[in-house]
């Protein structure tokens, strides 16, 4: 304090060293000894002392496995993700530049491909060819050739679209922005123009497939989604071989299609890779991104037939997730697929047949797939009766199933018994059904799916079903279970009136029922 007033009395006028006759005097306001100045603000930040005491034998706390995992992602992110403003192969670039179809002037891709394909070729027009191998090398040529094509189309794209502000501006994005910026920077290249931006979706495929860190995985995911939605036709991809390319001419037009082909090959790759990833995000250990991935299969189903058996068959494994909230949503989304697609039934149904009966399928999967099974939606018109026969027969033919591993395991109800007592001793408060609770609810799951089938057979087929499967029916009656013997009971009353039948053997079954103390205390 006594320095500051002292500095501010000489900046007044009165100094000090104009003594007593000056009228002011600031000896008392001085700080004994010499004022140091301080630097320390000016001098550059100093190491941490403790930090060069640590010798390697101790860890710094600094630096743990989350910080070290995001070095390496924020190493491996530009890499990844770079920009796109040069074609992949460099070995056209010398090359004289051919007459080709100017990216201006691009609308929907196979719109644009199937109108240039009947102005030149036409729709009559078949592949010819005398022997295989000679058509597999010519194929390879063309290839080569097309891949020439897109470099040239890529190059021309850049050098003069690639100079507005805005392409400038998604490119700077893309080399410093942050991932989320660079999902949609290329996004925004791709829809601009789909084929002089091929890399982008490489890139985005990336980020889906990388072992390094799956938090990117989820914006990929929906940015290709989004951007298959809009890229594929609604008719199947083809590939080269698929093309009659002799007769290809050879100018701008043939060059152009020629291009628009071999890009049409290179699409249908990607998409496979896309739908492998879907294929390992659906095993994966986290829950949201196994979710994820069944709910983008599901769109890509309901819109587009490219590769339809894959995602179809994803969907269906998933009803053997032994989590049962992934069950219940693969069951949840084939449910609205065949809202959407009705005539989709029968090939959804034959899926689900060669799921369930694959060997060392648990109980529970089982169970989802027949409870999938049961709410499908049936009616009298069209093919509604060969549906329904079809799920009769599936759910007999695993009753038969169940009934003959029951035979063949003597003492899987002594193994059965003791697994429960065990279970009851290590894990008192564990969640879940024991097996012969789950056999029960499995085998009332397949009576209801039978109960609600029966109604919309044909006459004859139901005089088939009774003939051959009434033996069966009366064999559940008397489960241990009492509620899987009152469907069986339900069954055999609705097959019984419809064919005005009613046996002795269904009322002796139906009275030994009505005695058991469980009729008094069932809801059935």
């Amino acid at each position: 304090l006594l320095s500051d007033v002292a500095s501010f009395a000489s900046s007044l006028g009165f100094s000090a060293a104009a003594g007593d006759s000056s009228g002011f005097n600031d000896s008392d306001f001085r700080r004994a000894g010499p004022i140091k100045t301080k630097l320390t603000s000016l001098s550059p930040p100093t190491k941490n002392p403790p930090a060069k005491k640590f010798d390697g034998k101790r860890p710094k706390r600094s630096v743990g496995v989350g910080n070290r995992e995001r070095v390496i992602r924020s190493k491996t992110e530009p890499d990844r993700i770079g920009p796109v403003e040069e074609p992949d192969d460099d070995r056209f670039k010398n090359l004289p530049d051919l007459p080709l179809v100017k990216h201006g002037s691009l609308g929907v891709w196979h719109r644009d491909a199937t109108e240039l394909e009947e102005k030149i070729i036409g729709k009559d027009k078949s592949i010819e060819y005398s022997r295989i191998e000679e058509w597999k090398s010519f194929v390879e040529t063309k290839k080569e050739f097309g891949q020439r094509l897109l470099a040239q189309y890529v190059r021309d794209y850049w050098s003069s679209r690639g100079q507005h502000n805005d392409i400038k501006m998604l490119v700077s994005s893309l080399k410093s922005g942050t991932a989320a910026d660079k999902v949609s920077a290329m996004s925004v290249l791709i829809g601009d123009n789909p084929l002089a931006n091929l890399r982008s979706i490489d890139s985005l495929s990336g980020m889906v497939t990388s072992k390094i860190g799956k938090r990117h995985a989820f914006a990929a995911f929906q940015s290709l989604q989004e951007i298959f939605l809009i890229l594929l036709p609604d008719r199947k991809l083809k590939a080269l071989y698929q093309r009659p390319l002799n007769h290809l001419p050879e100018n701008k037009e043939g060059y152009s299609l020629l291009l628009f082909w071999y890009w049409e090959e290179s699409l249908k790759d990607r998409y496979e890779r896309f739908v492998s990833a879907l294929e390992e995000a659906s095993v994966d250990t986290v829950t949201d991104l196994k979710n994820l991935s069944l709910k983008t299969t599901y769109v890509l189903l309901k819109n587009k037939s490219e590769q339809e058996r894959r995602l179809l068959s994803l969907l269906v494994n998933k009803l053997g997730d032994p989590e049962n909230k992934v069950a219940s949503n693969a069951d949840y989304h084939l449910t609205n697929l065949l809202s959407e697609h009705p005539n989709m039934k029968a090939v959804v149904i034959d899926e689900v047949d060669n799921f369930l009966f694959r060997p060392h399928l648990g109980p529970q999967a089982k169970y989802h797939a027949v409870n999938f099974l049961s709410q499908i939606r049936l009616s009298h018109k069209g093919d509604g009766p060969k549906v329904a026969k079809r799920l009769v027969d599936i759910y007999f033919a695993l009753f038969k199933v169940l009934v003959s591993e029951a035979s063949l395991s003597p003492s899987v109800e002594k193994n059965d018994k003791r697994r429960r007592e065990t279970s009851n001793e290590t894990h008192s408060n564990a969640k879940g059904a024991s097996p012969s609770e789950m056999d029960s609810r499995l085998l009332s799951s397949i009576l209801t799916g039978v109960n609600r089938a029966f109604p919309y057979l044909h006459s004859d087929e139901a005089d088939d079903v009774v003939q051959a499967q009434t033996p069966l029916l009366f064999q559940m009656v008397h489960s241990k279970n009492f509620n899987v013997g009152v469907q069986a009971l339900m069954l055999l009353d609705k097959i019984s009136s419809k064919n005005q039948i009613v046996s002795d053997r269904f009322y002796r079954a139906l009275y030994s029922k009505l005695v058991l103390p469980s009729a008094m205390i069932s809801s059935k």
